[in-house]
């Protein structure tokens, strides 16, 4: 079954069909009478109208090339989301060049992998951490040639390869006088099949894979988000989701770039929140997790709060639920209903989503990992327009909620430019027309992936009747049980993290077992004061993973969301595991999806322990401190059985 969709516009005018064109169309229309960009640095609001980037742009540009920078060249950045990184980019596209955006959390070697393996000669970098990681592996890369910081604290080294942001600008400006108009003259050159940017995947298989993406096709997906969600001059938006994902390419400097909406930069991750209350966004994109994240906050919140606002949640979100249901159902609410709504709203709703910076948002979207049909609903019944997407690195997005057609199991409807269809194994299969423009040296994967004129997602799932795809999970994470039952990890996973003392979770399904499993990672801050609050003392997050009252609390949490769940996939068994999840030791990817074949090799004395009936297991932690000495630490580790 495939559900085919005619493209309406195809058409991108020659003069908007780069990101660096974009960038002077609206200087041109705009220059200094209105923000493009704001950036929050001690307190107080920096703005940067068009006229402010365009120049920025410009001279970065013109160093770029009086140090040798062109056509078919890399530039690699890596930090925080911050106006400067994008300006690189830009800058690095009007040369005729390419950009590609590396985690800040990444270490050392993922970073050499990433700058080795897209041939980059410029890094960006935004401060000390991040020059540190380069010095480090500086001497294996041949093709540097300089490593620009914009923020200079602690940066004291004596190293030829650095230079700070400002004083690179300095050298750009200095090379216009003996080469005007020549940033006007590259811009007018590119065209839309150049590269615009290398997008490396998460990585959940193997090494990550550098996504070629064209000027016209990055474009292309920007122009139909827009056609399905409509994106206004007056927009805020926030930049905080990572640089080096395509969605931030997309809804970040894609949105600003194309319709004009202002791109807001929170001082820091942990401000996010109470920078959102200021900036009031328009438009908003959370990667699942911090939906998950925030759901778990505003859960713990109500517990921890006072009789009279419990009782207030407790008799108004049912009206949400019951709202939203409603809209599903597509069908329209009676006048009591409303009524009672309205006072929700101004009781409830309204408080709750300004508290945290949500209350004027239009759309808001969750994108990376599905987002469980729990959270979800939760956020739709207090009143926000909350979308899921389906999308990965190679295709943009693929499909999307529409405002009058939300169903909470699915990822919405294709987008105008994706044919998608079911292959006889229920992969999903997207039509390779407008998607990726090939892996960066490496042919081989890419023809492997679009073979048969689709690309070939890994993933399953099925489109229902009514043109809905329903995303189930990666093909080859789908589980088999000993009985024969199958099963999807991933959707349970996202039930059992509606809990708010479940930050995340691996469900386990072996076929000698005839049972579902799961290792648990505790919500630290959240089950920390629950533990507080019932003076249970504790001294590490391992102490405490292991407490009794701790590992009976996740019981009656799992056996709670265990109703919600078939009775054959039920989690029987579980593990708190003892430390966190953790990127650096590849528990996760950087865009933090689970990394399900290496996490089953790494802790299969656990998984092994769950499913031969043992009671209790022992685990010698390797731990390497900052001074470079080992040692090693032992766990004893409690098999917990989930009273259903």
């Amino acid at each position: 079954m495939a559900q085919e969709v005619t493209l309406v516009k195809d058409n991108i005018s020659s003069d908007e069909d780069t990101l660096p064109k974009l960038l002077m169309r609206n200087c041109r229309r705009w220059s200094d009478t209105r923000i493009a960009m704001r950036r929050k640095d001690y307190g107080i609001w920096e703005e940067f109208t068009w006229q402010d980037i365009y120049e920025k742009v410009k001279y970065l540009s013109l160093a770029l090339v009086s140090y040798g920078f062109g056509p078919g060249d890399t530039l690699a950045f890596i930090g925080d989301n911050d106006p400067e990184m994008f300006w690189a980019e830009l800058a690095a596209q009007a040369a005729g060049g390419a950009a590609t955006g590396i985690f800040a959390d990444c270490l050392p070697d993922e970073v050499k992998y990433q700058v080795s393996h897209s041939d980059s000669k410029f890094i960006v970098a935004e401060d000390q951490e991040q020059v540190d990681k380069i010095i480090k592996i500086e001497d294996d890369l041949p093709l540097l040639i300089k490593v620009i910081y914009w923020d200079p604290k602690g940066v004291t080294y004596d190293d030829p390869h650095l230079i700070t942001f400002y004083k690179f600008l300095a050298q750009g400006k200095e090379y216009e006088k003996s080469h005007p108009n020549l940033f006007e003259e590259m811009v007018a050159r590119g065209n839309g099949d150049d590269l615009a940017i290398l997008c490396y995947t998460s990585g959940t298989t193997g090494l990550p894979k550098g996504t070629m993406i064209k000027h016209k096709t990055l474009i292309l997906w920007i122009k139909e988000m827009i056609e399905a969600d409509p994106v206004y001059v007056t927009d805020n938006n926030v930049s905080f989701s990572l640089p080096g994902w395509i969605v931030e390419q997309m809804f970040g400097i894609g949105y600003m770039l194309y319709c004009g909406e202002i791109m807001n930069f929170p001082e820091k991750q942990e401000t996010v929140q109470a920078d959102l209350r200021e900036i009031g966004p328009s438009t908003l994109l959370y990667p699942s997790r911090l939906w998950e994240a925030l759901n778990s906050e505003i859960q713990m919140k109500i517990t921890d709060s006072s009789g009279i606002k419990k009782f207030v949640y407790n008799l108004f979100m049912p009206v949400g639920y019951k709202i939203s249901d409603l809209q599903y159902e597509q069908k329209k609410a009676n006048l009591f209903w409303k009524a009672l709504h309205a006072a929700a709203h101004l009781l409830l709703f309204r408080p709750l989503l300004c508290k945290h910076g949500l209350l004027k948002i239009r759309i808001a979207y969750t994108a990376g990992a599905i987002l469980g049909p729990d959270i979800f609903r939760f956020f739709r019944a207090l009143g926000l327009n909350i979308k899921q997407m389906y999308g990965s690195t190679e295709c943009g997005i693929m499909t999307i909620h529409r405002t009058d057609d939300i169903q909470f199991a699915s990822v919405g409807t294709p987008m105008g430019y994706t044919s998608v269809t079911i292959a006889d194994d229920g992969e999903i299969l997207i039509k390779a027309d407008k998607i990726l423009d090939g892996y960066y040296k490496n042919e081989e994967a890419y023809q492997k992936i679009t073979r048969g004129g689709w690309f070939h997602t890994g993933d399953a799932g099925y489109i229902r009747e009514d043109g809905h795809l329903i995303y189930i999970d990666r093909v080859a994470d789908l589980k088999t049980l000993a009985n024969g039952v199958k099963f999807s990890p991933q959707y349970i996973e996202s039930r059992v993290k509606f809990s708010p003392y479940i930050i995340d979770a691996m469900v386990l399904g072996e076929k000698e077992g005839d049972f579902v499993g799961a290792i648990v990672n505790l919500d630290f801050r959240n089950v920390g004061k629950w533990a507080e609050d019932r003076n249970i003392p504790y001294t590490t997050f391992t102490d405490l993973s292991q407490k009794p009252q701790i590992r009976e609390l996740i019981g009656k949490e799992i056996t709670r969301l265990n109703r919600h769940l078939p009775e054959e996939s039920r989690v029987r068994k579980f593990i708190n595991l003892h430390k966190e999840f953790d990127p650096d030791e590849a528990d996760l990817t950087r865009t933090r999806k689970i990394r399900r074949d290496f996490m089953e090799q790494r802790y299969g004395a656990l998984i092994g322990a769950i499913y031969s009936g043992k009671e209790e297991l022992v685990e010698e932690t390797p731990v390497t401190y900052q001074d470079g000495r080992k040692s090693t630490v032992t766990t004893n580790i409690k098999v917990n059985i989930v009273e259903n």
